[in-house]
């Protein structure tokens, strides 16, 4: 039996206009054209061959950097919605006016992931680095619930030291919200994209990204854990009950081994950079490129089944699996 990928994470674009405290990829100043960045034609090239790969329901999720800086977004996620695959857009949402909220609605968007870490405007533009990033969140979700009504609206939120106090009240102003479909917490991590030593966190330049305090911390996660264990619909709290303990874990001890069982991610996932390369585990290195060869033979390919070997037998302290590359399946 052939295992076929579930999942495609592309990284559409390696370039943001903010300049967030827990995030460095707006370092890279380099321009689409020295990036190598990939054009309509391939992407086109790409999604049709991933559509004769691929069964349903497949999933493509888009990321960065922020993936509004690619001109070719939009015909990109038109190509995705023609073929049949459930997309997802994650956006701090500062270029979501009126008239590109219309052409992303043309183009058609299963869900879109509003980045917003605080509902006082001055601490989350703060940590964003840029004045108006709240106005414009805030703007987008009335946006998007007007122009794109079948679309899912979820927040996404990154727990830390700065905003830890107000996360219950936070969550409890998502699930009143009439529409918001529901909230994704993350919980700080080494910033992306900076060279940092692993004990990044008690170093002055990050001060207030990290919880200090590990017991406050323990009492608001618990009650997450309570609030989406008292509610039917899980109080619009999109993170399994087991993944918050895991933040728990984490916090307690960021150097400690987190990881539940055997690393999954070779298992259905595969990750596209916005020139091509292809992997399953950013720590393992490319299995190819998709401007060289197809999906189908990149993943069946025996580099690739070098990595899933190496995934599998992997004990590294990764906290990508605390966050994004959580497995449900762990519960």
């Amino acid at each position: 039996m052939i295992y076929k990928p579930r999942h495609c994470d592309i990284a559409i674009s390696h370039q943001c206009m903010l300049r967030c405290k827990m995030c460095h990829i707006w370092q890279d100043t380099r321009s689409f054209h020295e990036t190598n960045w990939l054009d309509l034609k391939a992407y086109k090239k790409f999604l049709y061959e991933l559509r004769d790969f691929v069964e349903d329901p497949f999933f493509v999720s888009f990321g960065g950097g922020e993936p509004l800086l690619n001109h070719n977004f939009l015909g990109i996620l038109k190509i995705c919605q023609d073929l049949g695959f459930k997309s997802c857009l994650s956006t701090n949402a500062y270029l979501l006016d009126e008239d590109k909220v219309r052409e992303i609605s043309q183009a058609g968007v299963n869900t879109i992931g509003i980045s917003l870490d605080s509902l006082d405007k001055y601490t989350h533009d703060y940590l964003r680095g840029k004045q108006g990033c709240w106005d414009r969140a805030m703007r987008a979700i009335d946006l998007i619930d007007r122009y794109c009504p079948d679309s899912i609206i979820n927040i996404l939120t990154i727990i830390m030291g700065i905003n830890i106090s107000e996360i219950i009240y936070f969550t409890k102003w998502v699930y009143n919200h009439p529409k918001l479909d529901g909230v994704i917490f993350q919980v700080i991590q080494k910033p992306f994209n900076a060279h940092v030593p692993e004990e990044w966190h008690i170093l002055d330049e990050y001060a207030g990204l990290w919880p200090s305090d590990n017991n406050a911390a323990n009492l608001v996660i618990d009650e997450l854990i309570a609030l989406r264990q008292s509610h039917h619909d899980g109080f619009k709290i999109g993170n399994p009950i087991y993944q918050l303990e895991l933040f728990k874990l984490y916090l307690m001890n960021p150097q400690g081994f987190i990881k539940p069982r055997r690393c999954h991610l070779g298992d259905n996932a595969i990750r596209i950079t916005w020139d091509g390369h292809v992997s399953l585990c950013d720590e393992m290195g490319d299995i190819g490129n998709i401007k060289d060869d197809t999906m189908q033979n990149i993943w069946l390919s025996e580099k690739a089944d070098t990595v899933k070997r190496r995934i599998a037998a992997c004990d590294k302290n990764c906290h990508f699996l605390v966050n994004c590359y959580y497995h449900g399946d762990s519960e």
